[in-house]
């Protein structure tokens, strides 16, 4: 099957580029690998200590790593950490991270490239967050000595690993020495297809977020919006999620409410300002009467649910729930639509009456009023200690990498 992954790997960067015609995204995409394997070189002398690579897909895998490469860089001041991200959202956030010695794109996954990039930065120590496996990058790794280690991994049935046409992607799970997992059934699956190097150690998010919880600053814009109403906070929304919530903003008029989108381009925010006609931009913001505060920057949202008497989480009513955790943190009462296939924490915590799973918009305006008319610090509590109960991930992970 390998050939056909080549020639789809080569059809994809292939395609991205015909997409960069017409899609800002994309064109990013593609401006960030030009001259990349050159700047790659160029930046990454000859090294002689030892070298952490970290691969993360986006800015949310970023989170996941994020404890770990911080830890280990107070540990071991000396120790070289290159940083690579797959996509813009990722790559323009935290391209300038002070943690990392480098920041880069990874490489569109040719053999030729692979190689090129492994020689360039090498790597002792390889760590891939959750997904985005890309085997030539990882192959090459190992081939040059590298330990590799797989971390808040999660798998299903549905997944390529568990197909016939998946053997590529099986063999790039083979490759590592060591596969961290958030829970029991996907140990279960993967051991199926003949990888046992496992361990179920939970996922680093919940330290992450309790961390950011723990050290989160004061927003005078937020505070100021706010005043003395009730705030719900809608973070990562889609358009769907947003037909959703029209019915709960215009009849719970006596609160507020943050909505931060999914997609922070101009287009989606004007289309967003007409939508909700009494909303003004976060970036715009001074002393005024709007019920709606539209978010139109990235890296605020994880901050922000401090404030928040409900929180709603969008991608329920689309192709899969977002990130919950960023909310239940600070024990934010949490609403969402009824997709959590990809969530599977966020399932639990709706089955123990943690979290609220809806599906329409009536259920969903006469949850978030249950919700705002009664007494949250029980419930609150509760949140907090299920969220305590789950941290401990990044700890075995940092046990692992230290020794190997």
């Amino acid at each position: 099957m390998l050939p056909f992954y080549n020639i789809g790997i080569r059809l994809y960067g292939l395609g991205i580029r015909v997409a960069a015609l017409f899609n800002p995204k994309a064109q990013k995409w593609v401006d960030g690998r030009n001259g990349l394997l050159e700047e790659v070189e160029r930046e990454t002398p000859s090294f002689s200590g030892e070298t952490l690579w970290v691969h993360c897909a986006s800015l949310g895998e970023f989170e996941m790593a994020r404890p770990i490469i911080e830890q280990l860089k107070a540990a071991d001041s000396s120790l070289r950490i290159v940083l690579t991200f797959f996509s813009p959202s990722g790559y323009d956030v935290r391209k300038n991270y002070e943690v990392a010695d480098h920041v880069f794109y990874l490489p569109l996954d040719t053999p030729s490239n692979a190689k090129r990039f492994v020689e360039a930065i090498k790597p002792s120590k390889v760590i891939f967050v959750k997904y985005d496996l890309w085997f030539h990058h990882l192959s090459e790794a190992k081939k040059f000595g590298a330990k590799l280690m797989l971390i808040s991994a999660t798998f299903r049935p549905s997944q390529q690993y568990f197909k016939f046409y998946g053997s590529v992607g099986r063999r790039a799970l083979q490759l590592f020495d060591r596969i961290f997992l958030v829970d029991a059934d996907s140990e279960k699956l993967i051991h199926s297809i003949g990888i046992k190097n496992t361990t179920v150690c939970g996922d680093t998010r919940y330290d992450r977020v309790m961390e950011i919880a723990a050290s989160a600053e004061s927003n005078d814009i937020i505070e100021a919006f706010k005043g003395d109403s009730k705030l719900i906070i809608c973070g990562s929304t889609w358009k769907e999620d947003e037909e959703v919530l029209l019915d709960a903003v215009k009849n719970l008029k006596d609160v507020k409410w943050v909505v931060a989108p999914h997609e922070v381009g101009e287009e989606n925010i004007q289309r967003l300002q007409k939508q909700f006609p009494d909303s003004v931009r976060y970036s715009q913001y001074q002393e005024s009467d709007a019920r709606i505060l539209i978010i139109d920057s990235i890296g605020l949202l994880n901050k922000l649910y401090r404030y928040a008497d409900v929180a709603y989480i969008g991608g329920g009513f689309r192709t899969g729930l977002h990130n919950v955790f960023e909310a239940t943190a600070f024990g934010v009462p949490t609403v969402f639509g009824p997709d959590t296939s990809r969530f599977v924490d966020a399932a639990e915590m709706a089955h123990k009456g943690l979290a609220f799973r809806v599906q329409n918009s009536s259920e969903l305006r006469l949850k978030v009023s249950e919700l705002l008319a009664q007494n949250q610090f029980q419930l609150s509590s509760r949140i907090k200690d299920f969220m305590a109960s789950r941290t401990g991930a990044t700890k075995a992970i940092l046990e692992y990498t230290n020794k190997c």
